[in-house]
């Protein structure tokens, strides 16, 4: 006859009276005979043998749900009995959520008392800047162990957009890029509410009035700072290349901007070909006039502040040098002579 351990029953049937037979009768009648209480203590006592797991418990599910998904997980032998069990003690609505340890030494008694430990376990995530919103939803799937699928369809969600305060249909730009630190119990539109509030702590009501002030709508200047985070690389220079983007508008010249064709080809981003700049897009920024209809990708705070903050200078083109930096001119003579000097330095480097 197997030696039972009674300790954890006794804990369960210590209040006297009604509550013992009611308690006996219910765990009896859950296992279908008069041998009842002794199957109970059984499971009550055998631990399951599992190696260890750490199973995430969800916000708001419900002891069944629970029972189901650590039985699934090897963690329990009898999801009823667990049910019944946290009934019988009373801890069925403090079961809590987060990422619960558990491991194969650990009986029913041990498991349900495991869940009634806050368990708000948290991960950092850095989210880099330059990501889109595919990119975004991609790494914080792998990062969190969330549903990729959910993620992408919460960004193009326009009811989610609205709830949050982002003009426009999809989460693209709003996505704010930082080191994040996430609590595992976190469902996916969470999640990317906590990073659409922190672009909103960015982009301050102080940002925002800058951005009228230069006649920008909000979404137009993350817009426009999404175009001078994809070209910019050195602090320094986002303000010059949100100038020539600026000055471009105003004489109504086409922004001509890499990015946003990167943006709009289907196997991107790789080096750009002639026939890539027409491509029929509204993202083409070689073909369209002004700027795209929405941000190509999140950009950092530098960028969205220079989209409302641009220099004062009168450059209306820049290329890049290879290092990061770039050379920028006010005509089209200039950008010229800029182009082939960058060229013959490109080739300098390439020989070596």
């Amino acid at each position: 006859m197997i030696p039972f351990d009674l300790s954890g029953l006794k804990k369960m049937l210590a209040p006297p009276g009604a509550r013992t037979v009611v308690t006996i009768c219910v765990l009896v009648a859950l296992l279908g005979s008069g041998a009842g209480i002794v199957s109970a203590v059984y499971l009550l006592n055998r631990p399951t043998g599992v190696g260890a797991r750490d199973v995430r418990i969800e916000k708001g599910m419900s002891v069944n749900a629970i029972g189901r998904a650590l039985y699934e997980e090897g963690v329990i032998r009898s999801p009823r009995f667990l049910r019944v069990l946290s009934l019988l003690a009373g801890t069925s609505r403090n079961l809590t959520a987060g990422v619960h340890p558990f491991h194969g030494a650990m009986t029913a008694w041990e498991v349900l008392r495991e869940l009634e430990v806050p368990r708000d376990v948290t991960r950092d995530v850095t989210i880099p800047e330059g990501l889109d919103r595919e990119q975004t939803a991609a790494m914080l799937a792998d990062s969190l162990g969330l549903s990729l699928t959910r993620l992408l369809e919460i960004t193009v969600d326009p009811e989610f957009c609205r709830r949050a305060g982002v003009p426009a249909e999809t989460l693209e730009g709003y996505l704010f890029p930082e080191t994040y630190r996430f609590s595992l119990s976190m469902d996916e539109a969470q999640v990317l509410e906590l990073m659409v509030d922190h672009f909103f702590k960015v982009f301050d009501s102080t940002l925002l009035a800058r951005a009228k002030k230069i006649s920008m709508s909000l979404h137009e200047a993350v817009t426009m700072a999404s175009i001078i985070e994809g070209e910019a690389q050195l602090d320094a220079e986002r303000p010059v290349i949100s100038a020539v983007y600026h000055n471009r508008l105003r004489k109504r010249m086409r922004l001509q901007a890499d990015p946003t064709v990167q943006y709009a080809i289907s196997d991107g981003p790789r080096r750009l070909f002639y026939r890539d700049y027409g491509i029929d897009s509204p993202y083409n920024t070689y073909r369209i006039r002004g700027l795209p209809p929405g941000p190509i990708m999140s950009s950092g705070e530098a960028s969205l502040r220079a989209a409302v903050e641009p220099a004062d200078v009168p450059f209306l083109y820049f290329v890049a040098q290879g290092d990061g930096s770039h050379l920028f001119s006010q005509t089209a003579a200039e950008h010229g002579r800029a182009k082939r000097k960058t060229y013959r330095a490109r080739r300098e480097v390439w020989k070596r």
